[in-house]
């Protein structure tokens, strides 16, 4: 069925697989794959390379959006985002987060939940593509860091604070094991294509995201002051890879 359908469709129909917790592991690491590599190729694919069509790429209006990961203080939603904000670097999006865990029912709408949001800036037709993978990425954390937790009866016996630290770790690591994964994927459509000038196109362009955010973005530096035992990040560096093939098939302790 994939087969019939348009690449975007294509992708999308991935990424539904992907996420989707009825499928098995196996099913959505192979779905994940395909999806990032059809991705990859038809972002490097429709950049028009030659000299009318860079200047028609720079006149693509650059926009913002925001993904919002629901969950409060208690939650790893944070975490998630922080682990979201490399994946969207390696796919040349500039990103930031707003942490709405808490909310304030003075000033926000009633209808507010926690959660915290991605803020990403990039060229539309980049955040076209990017959007759903990530949104897609958020779903896959959470499926992974609960399949994880449940793998091994001994997480019981992890003091609760110290156990939600471990879930921040992985969730964090698998953000960075996929961008990974994604900035190889990337590096090897650029490679692939036939277009002289292809990657020199691609780096304009981020450089124009981020003289764009240097300018009409106002933000501030944070760093999270928690202490992270090392005990979740291997296992979410692996999982976060894991669809590429290219690291282990299962999540491990």
């Amino acid at each position: 069925m994939a087969d019939k359908m348009g690449i975007e469709a294509r992708i999308a129909h991935f990424l539904r697989v992907s996420e989707d917790p009825a499928a098995t592991q196996a099913e959505r690491d192979t779905a994940g794959q395909e999806a990032e590599r059809l991705l990859a190729k038809h972002a490097i694919d429709r950049l028009t390379l030659d000299v009318d069509g860079a200047r028609r790429a720079e006149r693509e209006p650059i926009e913002r959006t925001t993904v919002p990961v629901p969950g409060g203080r208690s939650t790893v939603s944070l975490d998630v985002v922080v682990g979201l904000i490399a994946a969207a670097q390696a796919i040349g999006l500039v990103a930031h987060y707003r942490d709405r865990r808490v909310v304030d029912r003075c000033s926000d709408d009633h209808h507010a939940r926690p959660c915290v949001e991605l803020v990403l800036t990039g060229f539309r037709s980049d955040l076209t593509l990017g959007v759903p993978l990530l949104e897609s990425l958020a779903v896959q954390a959470a499926l992974a860091v609960r399949a994880w937790w449940r793998s091994d009866a001994r997480h019981r016996l992890i003091p609760k604070w110290d156990a939600h630290l471990s879930r921040c770790a992985f969730v964090q690591s698998f953000g960075r094991g996929a961008a990974a994964r994604l900035s190889t994927g990337r590096d090897q459509a650029i490679a692939d294509s036939s277009a002289i000038g292809t990657a020199l196109v691609v780096a304009s362009r981020e450089a124009a995201v981020q003289d764009w955010v240097r300018t009409n973005v106002q933000t501030r530096s944070t760093r999270d002051r928690r202490s992270f035992s090392d005990y979740g990040r291997a296992p979410g560096y692996a999982a976060g890879l894991r669809s590429s093939g290219s690291a282990q098939r299962a999540v491990t302790g």
